[in-house]
């Protein structure tokens, strides 16, 4: 049951108590029905807006009834939906709040405000957050499922595509064939057309994860591919559409959002496969520097 739980989290911190609620929701998940797990997906992925809607407001845009949405928020041990709104509205003002305190706490470093310096600082509580939260299981799964597909795709777009190309560098040279997609548009259907249910699909997708990227992970799946997710979006609702669910949190919503955490795990996926194929990748090293001194290539 939910009621105790709810309960608890009245001793807990802000963000503690955030931490707290998305995980019970998250186990939860497959007990809702499809309405209510429309809603808890919205709720998890833009608490931060449904925390301001009434429940109608809440109700059309998820299209079910103002009934379903009170049923849900009593299921999760709330009186009715103006205790569920209060409550998230508290989740919503403690992150505001640990945001404002992250960034007070960084301009204070110097007097000047080094931006070096607070990106640095960032970026390493961020690293160390995802020694914390990132899933060993999932990643050693991702990273076995990698090193057994015939190709590689990387779906990956606008700012993150850049990892998409890194893992196009990196593993051809550990003798993969890797599918960079960093199209958007009808362009993706050219890459995707190409899909076979011997190829693996790593899609690094951040924040609100598009119509688009779902129906393009779902035709993969009826490909008879292999697919890992990583992402930092709060969206429960993709763990049973993909075979691997990485979530790779990049800080406070609305703090600097870092590109380094899905890095350093993007880095380690292809240090474990290199590590995995051994052999394959020190041969094909070994072939790459015979070719670029036949090249030429000597400096």
């Amino acid at each position: 049951s939910f009621m105790p739980a709810i309960s608890c989290l009245k001793g807990l911190c802000g963000m503690d108590k955030l931490e707290a609620f998305r995980q019970r929701l998250e186990q939860n998940y497959p007990s809702f029905t499809k309405s209510e797990q429309r809603i808890a997906s919205y709720v998890l992925s833009d608490y931060n807006e449904a925390a301001f809607l009434s429940a109608a407001e809440l109700a059309q845009r998820m299209e079910v009834s103002e009934a379903t949405v009170v049923r849900f928020a009593q299921s999760l041990g709330f009186s009715g939906f103006p205790e569920f709104r209060q409550h998230l509205q508290e989740l919503f003002v403690a992150r505001v709040d640990h945001a404002a305190e992250l960034r007070k706490s960084l301009s204070e470093l110097n007097p000047e405000a080094d931006p070096l310096e607070q990106v640095i600082r960032m970026e390493i509580e961020y690293l160390s957050d995802a020694l914390r939260t990132v899933s060993r299981e999932a990643f050693n799964e991702a990273a076995r499922l990698i090193c057994n597909g015939r190709r590689l795709f990387v779906y990956s777009l606008s700012g993150s595509a850049i990892l998409a190309e890194l893992f196009e560098h990196r593993l051809r040279r550990f003798g993969m064939d890797v599918v960079p997609v960093t199209q958007t548009g009808r362009e993706v259907c050219d890459k995707l057309l190409a899909l076979t249910g011997d190829d693996v699909v790593l899609a690094i997708l951040f924040h609100r994860i598009s119509k688009v990227s779902e129906r393009a992970l779902a035709y993969a799946r009826s490909c008879g591919c292999k697919v890992i997710l990583l992402t930092d979006s709060l969206a429960p609702h993709l763990r049973d559409r993909v075979d691997v669910y990485l979530e790779a949190r990049r800080g406070p919503v609305m703090a600097f959002r870092s590109l380094i955490v899905p890095l350093a795990v993007s880095q380690a996926l292809m240090l474990a496969v290199a590590r995995a194929n051994e052999q394959r990748s020190m041969a094909t090293l070994n072939r790459l520097d015979e070719l670029r001194t036949r090249l030429g290539f000597t400096e």
